[in-house]
């Protein structure tokens, strides 16, 4: 069973791999394939490898995919595929994807690609008709047709992020992607799936959970992807989808800055909320200690009256 994993921010490494494949992709767009090809490498570093039928290949700038191919990556490196002229996928180190079925953009029909492990990042326009851009690990399956989101896989868990368009998640168990168990994934907001919560979903009728994304979350995705540096002849709905992605919008400065006024109004009303709280347990107290005094007052007086009693008995001589 996999899932949908989070990893660890993006390293020093990782920035030094974008600083390089910058460089690799201005001494290989000459090379960037024409013509048919649907899924091709774009650029690489480092060491990354083509698996098909025929065997192990190292990558090479400009190296066409079919349906059956995997490309795996290894320590420290980075490839970028060009899907058509609509989308764009970077493949992280020590990540490793297999292409199950393959439809060209303007095609209708499904793409489908499993993660069995790593990360990657795919940005994609908006498809034909009666078309989607799926993303599988043995535990679920995104489905899309045109947005921006980054999938993590591990080995317990798995997790995707959504920065554009919107992602439809399902769980899936022992390759079954069960249907039933649907969720809509928006805007900056994340879904995170374990072996746990997949058995919760499909055991007892879950919903799957969906949290908001961390700014710094959301600037991390957005460096990564500003390191896919622009390719010649891609749709120009590709590269508004980039360009959105890629900048900050002033909303989102607005949303921060409300949440910001909301924190600090949870504080006030947290502290205020300690402060009733305090002033209850000492009424409390007050209470309880006035009952304590009256309790002695009364068996003292009882305790007089026994004695005056008791004298009034004794006999006079």
């Amino acid at each position: 069973m996999r899932v949908f994993l989070q990893e660890a921010s993006m390293s020093r490494t990782g920035t030094f791999l974008s600083a390089l494949l910058f460089i690799s992709l201005a001494l290989s767009c000459k090379d960037t394939p024409k013509g048919d090809a649907i899924l091709n490498v774009h650029t690489f570093f480092g060491d990354v490898k083509i698996v098909n039928a025929g065997g192990e290949n190292a990558a090479r700038v400009g190296t066409a995919l079919k349906a059956g191919d995997a490309i795996i990556t290894g320590d420290s490196s980075v490839a970028d595929l060009l899907y058509g002229a609509a989308g764009i996928i970077r493949i992280n180190e020590k990540t490793s994807i297999s292409v199950t079925q393959l439809v060209s953009p303007d095609t209708k029909g499904d793409t489908d690609l499993s993660i069995d492990r790593g990360k990657m990042f795919v940005t994609v326009s908006k498809l034909a008709k009666g078309s989607s851009f799926k993303v599988k690990s043995p535990t679920a399956i995104a489905a899309v047709r045109g947005t921006t989101f980054k999938v993590t896989t591990g080995e317990s868990s798995s997790r995707i992020d959504v920065l554009a368009g919107k992602v439809k998640v399902n769980p899936v168990k022992e390759g079954k992607v069960i249907e039933e168990a649907e969720k809509i994934v928006e805007v900056n907001n994340t879904v995170t799936l374990d072996v746990k919560a997949v058995e919760k979903i499909i055991e007892r009728k879950q919903e799957i959970e969906v949290a908001v994304l961390k700014t710094e979350e959301i600037k991390e995705i957005r460096e990564e992807i500003k390191s896919m540096k622009p390719v010649q002849n891609l749709s120009p709905e590709l590269e508004r989808e980039i360009e959105q992605v890629a900048v900050e919008k002033p909303e989102e400065e607005a949303v921060k800055d409300d949440s910001a006024e909301k924190r600090e109004e949870n504080k006030r009303r947290e502290a205020l909320e300690r402060q009733r709280a305090w002033a209850e347990k000492q009424r409390i107290e007050r209470e309880r200690l006035e009952k304590e005094r009256l309790e002695k007052e009364r068996i003292a007086r009882e305790k007089q009256e026994q004695k005056e009693k008791r004298v009034k008995n004794i006999p006079t001589l």
